[in-house]
């Protein structure tokens, strides 16, 4: 493969993630300016929007196919084999646990301001926001992967290959934030890794098809559950009895300050929690133990593993539990003072 066909597949991705905006778009900000579109002009160049990404992915995917025939890198090479898939399927699906775990943190600072209704994934059919993730996770994994063993390939050694296929990958989104641009990067990078650690796209596609699953699900659940209720959020200070939203209230990490009376807040963390702790510090290690890891292996899969259950149990606890605010600290002098009213 000649150096300007390497170049031309790994500025593939940028070139097509920042092709010209949307013609409905574009045609309404030449004649109407910043005017506001109307709800069913909106409608179609939303449509249009998903339509575009769903072109992008598929010309990607096919520009790569087209490289790798032409190309002399064997199919086994960018980890189409079915060798090692199941520990491509494990690794990427720890990762793709704690990808999502963090993405759903960061998502909480978008849902508790106005920007949560201008995610594209917050509007449109499910089912077509389910299909432009699965073509999304296989046509940029592949590109991904392929790149990297074409770098490996110019002798680039394998870290350095996974670095520079990320900065390009990063790059993609400096048109939006340089914020998301440094979270793709050290998204792809995470890939690249798994990719380079197993030598199988299943780690890779499983990742990525885990942590995009889970991001589109938690913006169209908190978006439907934000139109639903739009007061879902308010709170009652269990000692002023003042009503306020929790998401427009002085916080830290874990702390709610209450704005009429100025007590710390936090949700009380429950029995649950400690028990769960428990099941996963002491059982996963055993777990992992009858599945037949062994030496250093079993220290680092086991701690992995134990993040993921921990993290997974507590998630899926909070769906079904109704958490309730106390206070930060345990200040007797709190049981005795009036209670201020509404």
């Amino acid at each position: 493969m000649s150096t300007h066909s390497a170049v031309l597949a790994l500025i593939s991705y940028p070139l097509l993630a920042n092709l010209p905006p949307n013609v409905i778009r574009f045609r309404w900000g030449f004649k109407r300016g910043l005017a506001p579109m109307p709800p069913d002009v909106e409608a179609q160049a939303e449509a249009a929007d998903r339509a575009a990404l769903f072109v992008i992915y598929l010309v990607l995917l096919a520009v790569i196919i087209f490289f790798l025939q032409r190309s002399s890198i064997p199919a086994y090479a960018i980890g189409l084999t079915t060798e090692s898939w199941k520990s491509g399927i494990a690794v990427g699906g720890l990762l793709g646990c704690v990808g999502a775990s963090v993405g759903a943190v960061l998502l909480r600072s978008i849902a508790a301001s106005d920007k949560l209704q201008e995610i594209p994934e917050s509007r449109g059919p499910w089912e077509t926001w389910c299909g432009l993730t699965a073509l999304a996770s296989l046509s940029v994994e592949f590109w991904r992967v392929f790149c990297i063993v074409t770098l490996v390939r110019f002798d680039f050694s394998a870290w350095l290959a996974v670095m520079v296929v990320a900065v390009v990958y990063g790059s993609a989104s400096l048109t939006t934030s340089t914020a998301r641009a440094l979270g793709a990067a050290c998204f792809g990078g995470v890939a690249g890794f798994s990719f380079v650690k197993t030598g199988s796209l299943f780690a890779p596609v499983v990742m990525s098809l885990i942590v995009m699953g889970t991001y589109v699900y938690r913006v169209r659940h908190l978006s439907l559950r934000k139109r639903a209720d739009p007061a879902h959020s308010a709170v009652t200070c269990p000692v002023c009895n003042a009503a306020f939203d929790l998401t427009k209230a002085r916080k830290t990490l874990t702390v709610f300050t209450c704005p009429e009376c100025g007590e710390q807040l936090h949700y009380e963390a429950g029995w649950f929690g400690s028990v769960w702790f428990a099941v996963s510090l002491f059982g996963v290690p055993v777990a992992v133990y009858l599945l037949g890891f062994r030496d250093l292996s079993l220290v680092w899969v086991s701690a992995g593993a134990a993040i993921c259950v921990f993290v997974l149990g507590i998630s899926i606890h909070s769906r079904f539990s109704s958490p309730k605010l106390e206070l930060k600290s345990a200040d007797l002098s709190l049981i005795n003072r009036p209670k201020f009213p509404k």
